[in-house]
Order: C-alpha cells, then sequence, then structure tokens
C-alpha cells in the first residue's frame, strides 16, 4: 500500500514535467514564431504551423495528465493532510527557489538584451542572448522539477544560443535568428513533447 508521503514524492516530478514542458512549449512557439521572419513565406509558415501544433499536443497531454492526478486523488491522500502541512506542500514546483530562478532569468534577459542591443548597438545578438538565458535557465529546472531530461535542453539551448555569438564573429549574421531562435525553438518544442515519453523499465530479476 503507497503511503501518503511516497504520493506526494511521486506527485511532484509529474507536476514538474507538465509544467516544464509548458514552459517549453511557450518559449519554443515564440522563438519560431519571432525568429523565421527571414525565411521564405511558403517556409515560415510550415515552420509556424508546426510549432503551433506541437504546442497544442504539449497541452493536450498537460491537460490529460492534471486530469489523471485529480482521478488519482483519494480519501486515503486527504488523510495525510496533516503530514503535508508539516512540509510536504514544499514538494510541489513552485517553491521560493522556482522564483528566485525566473526573477534572476527575467533580469538576465532584460537587463543583458538592453546592453546588447541598445547600449551596445547589436541587435541582431538580441535572440543569441535570449537563447543563451533560457538555455541555462533550464538547467535549474531541470533540478527543481526533477526532470533529468531537461538538463539535455539546457545543454542543446545553451550551445545554439552560443553558437549565434560565434555565427556574429563570422559575420553570418542572417544565419543568426535562424540557428539561435528557430532551431532553439524547435529544440524547446521537441523536450516539451519528449517529456510525457514512456520511460523504459528494466525487467526485474
Amino acid at each position: 500500500m503507497t503511503s501518503s508521503a511516497e504520493s506526494t514524492t511521486q506527485a511532484a516530478p509529474v507536476q514538474g514535467r507538465d509544467i516544464g514542458s509548458q514552459i517549453s512549449g511557450v518559449f519554443g512557439t515564440v522563438f519560431v514564431w519571432v525568429n523565421s521572419g527571414g525565411l521564405p513565406t511558403a517556409v515560415r509558415i510550415a515552420c509556424v504551423l508546426a510549432a503551433c501544433a506541437a504546442f497544442v499536443v504539449i497541452l493536450v497531454l498537460s491537460l490529460r495528465s492534471y486530469r489523471a492526478q485529480r482521478l488519482d486523488a483519494s480519501p486515503s491522500a486527504e488523510a495525510g493532510a496533516g503530514a503535508r502541512s508539516k512540509g510536504e506542500r514544499q514538494a510541489g514546483p513552485f517553491t521560493r527557489a522556482y522564483w528566485i530562478i525566473v526573477f534572476i532569468e527575467m533580469i538576465a534577459l532584460f537587463g543583458g538584451g538592453r546592453l546588447i542591443t541598445r547600449v551596445w548597438g547589436h541587435s541582431e545578438l538580441g535572440v543569441a542572448w535570449v537563447a543563451f538565458v533560457v538555455g541555462t535557465h533550464f538547467f535549474a529546472l531541470a533540478h527543481i522539477f526533477r526532470l533529468a531530461r531537461f538538463h539535455l535542453l539546457g545543454a542543446i539551448v545553451t550551445v545554439l544560443g552560443l553558437a549565434g555569438f560565434a555565427l556574429w564573429l563570422a559575420d553570418a549574421l542572417g544565419a543568426i535568428a535562424i540557428v539561435s531562435g528557430v532551431a532553439s525553438g524547435f529544440a524547446l518544442l521537441a523536450f516539451g513533447l519528449w517529456a510525457y515519453a514512456p520511460k523504459r523499465t528494466q525487467p526485474s530479476a
């Protein structure tokens, strides 16, 4: 029989998966939408439609997950309310650490973005900086949400952000939005979907 403490421990990664996937879906769709303007019209429309479709699938999967969590709730869970009031509620994803990370991310995005685009006058690097910040913040979210897959996502998006700076040094300005923007967007969407892929289980001996 599963105890209420074990149920809470199991629920936290599921909540983190849902919220983390929604975050990556939102960022991914915006990345593709905003940065695909330099592509041929037909290609841009295809990219935007694909991004929107992926985001819709993420929303549907997350809503189904929320519904499953509500259905799994039972009177036995209420029996553990006293224990949760002593600290288990902190197992949810929206902890103080989460909001600290969001606060730091906002400062880095807007402060660093303004410095690069307004002060230094390199607006073409704005998307590369955003991708870099978004990528690094997924390392922290992976820890908070207990979703190891987002470590890989953070590494990929961070590298794509840094690639934008490398393209700038190589004077390939037109490719920055595609690599740091569109490619990062699809990486975010892909990992948002991958979070719902069933995990492989090792057969018991």
